[in-house]
């Protein structure tokens, strides 16, 4: 039996696995503004997010919880569930197995008293605060809304896991806020430790993300409360809710708690936890990903060369924030290619297009971990973006073998199909109501500038 223990502390809360205690720390007085209620309410609800995958990985049949049972319990359930198809593919297990595991589990609470937040609303609520990794859509998600006149905050957690991350960003945070004047908001989030498998002492396993989201737009209520937050946003753009079958029959969303059906349930729990006055969403939801890149690049070119979205996981990453060697590298610097834009502007020192990355392609029969590359919309993806790259006269020896093959000639025979699909909007439904008009009239814009 798994047992765990939480409280409120000082500047956060912890959650104590194995008398490991694993703390959640806001930068100075953060914490102490949200209302008690809504702290308390937090720790109960967070022990559980953070920790609900540990008795599927140990293949214990019971977790005990010293607190009060979590208000969104069930959110929590059915984000878990949701994910496991996902998880199982990137481990190469048997899903029928894991959703046993998971059915099987009695999770237990010492306390039935079901904590409820405080009704107390942000006082005069108008910024944004922005999930900030540096990658392409959260670089946008935060140029939008400086556009919009948010005034937006970046929040930034730290994962246990990251390898060279962390320091990269570190460095583009201190150049970001030397030129435009504003502070990384860093939360310590120790509860990463509890996907980190090292740690764990268990193999590598996907099992742990399904909730990150979710985790991380809860976390952000504190900052909310102290920075006069009225919206949390993340970068969820249109490909996040692409899905495919695999060969078990089992529909796979790579990104289930990125989708724009899970992002309205996680705007209705942050509503919850602020008095209704903070809600969540996605600017950046009616864009496909290579309109994101080159919205970015072509419109907010003082944002855009902060742009990280490599992991870093390998001692390629080690010196340099673009490690040129692996899948999201290679994806990015086609999306660059393809959508007009140089990738130097973004920081890239290579060409990804020479023969030497062709395994980083999915589309050109490269592996890559990251389910969603192998989804219908990944391969549509790249087979648009390898062409508009030709038809912009890019340069690179994988240009001239796709220029060469098949795989030219269905592109060109698709090119209408495929324009419409990736240079389009897609009607919204985590866009904020209030920001709707405003943000579609910024995408329509750039949409029209396109041309292959």
């Amino acid at each position: 039996m798994l047992e765990i223990h939480s409280k409120s502390i000082e500047n956060g809360f912890e959650v104590i696995y194995k008398n490991d205690p694993l703390p959640v720390i806001y930068p100075k007085n953060f914490w102490r503004k949200t209302p008690e209620q809504t702290r308390l309410a937090l720790v109960d609800n967070l022990a559980l997010a953070t920790t609900m995958h540990l008795p599927i990985i140990f293949d214990t049949p019971e977790i005990v919880y010293h607190s009060g049972r979590p208000l969104l319990e069930s959110y929590f359930v059915e984000n878990f569930f949701r994910d496991i198809p996902s998880c199982t593919e990137v481990d190469g297990t048997d899903t029928v197995e894991y959703v046993r595991r998971y059915f099987n589990t009695q999770y237990r609470f010492s306390d039935p008293v079901v904590k409820i937040p405080s009704d107390e609303p942000v006082e005069d609520g108008f910024r944004a605060i922005v999930g900030m990794s540096f990658g392409k859509d959260s670089l946008l998600t935060y140029a939008v809304a400086r556009e919009l006149g948010l005034d937006p905050e970046m929040a930034y957690i730290i994962e246990h896991s990251m390898t060279y991350e962390e320091k990269h960003k570190t460095a583009l945070a201190e150049q970001f806020k030397k030129e435009f004047n504003k502070e990384l908001h860093i939360v310590a989030h120790e509860t990463g430790k509890l996907r980190d498998y090292p740690y764990l002492g268990l193999p590598f396993s996907e099992f742990g993300w399904a909730l990150q989201s979710t985790e991380y737009a809860l976390e952000c209520i504190p900052l909310a409360y102290a920075l006069q937050g009225k919206y949390i946003l993340f970068g969820n753009e249109q490909t996040t809710s692409a899905t495919y079958m695999d060969k078990y029959g089992w529909l796979v969303n790579p990104c289930w708690d990125q989708t724009h059906n899970w992002t309205v349930h996680i705007d209705q729990m942050t509503k919850m936890f602020s008095g209704r006055s903070v809600g969540t969403g996605s600017l950046i939801e009616p864009l496909m990903d290579m309109m994101v890149q080159r919205i970015l690049a072509h419109r907010y070119p003082d944002i855009a060369k902060y742009q990280m979205s490599c992991f870093t996981e390998t001692e390629a990453g080690r010196d340099y924030r673009w490690c040129h060697n692996c899948s999201v590298c290679a994806k990015m610097y086609l999306l660059c290619v393809g959508g007009g834009v140089d990738p130097a502007q973004v920081g890239f020192r290579e060409n990804m297009l020479n023969r030497t990355h062709k395994n980083q392609f999915t589309l050109l029969g490269g592996k890559s971990n990251l389910t969603y590359l192998h989804s219908e919309t990944a391969m549509d993806e790249q087979l648009f973006a390898f062409y508009s790259a030709v038809r912009k006269n890019a340069k690179g020896e994988l240009i001239d073998d796709f220029k060469a093959s098949e795989l030219y000639d269905k592109a060109k025979d698709r090119e209408d199909e495929l324009f419409k699909k990736f240079i389009t909007l897609y009607e919204p439904i985590s866009v904020p109501a209030d920001l709707k008009d405003r943000v579609m009239t910024i995408f329509k814009e750039e949409i029209e500038s396109f041309e292959l």
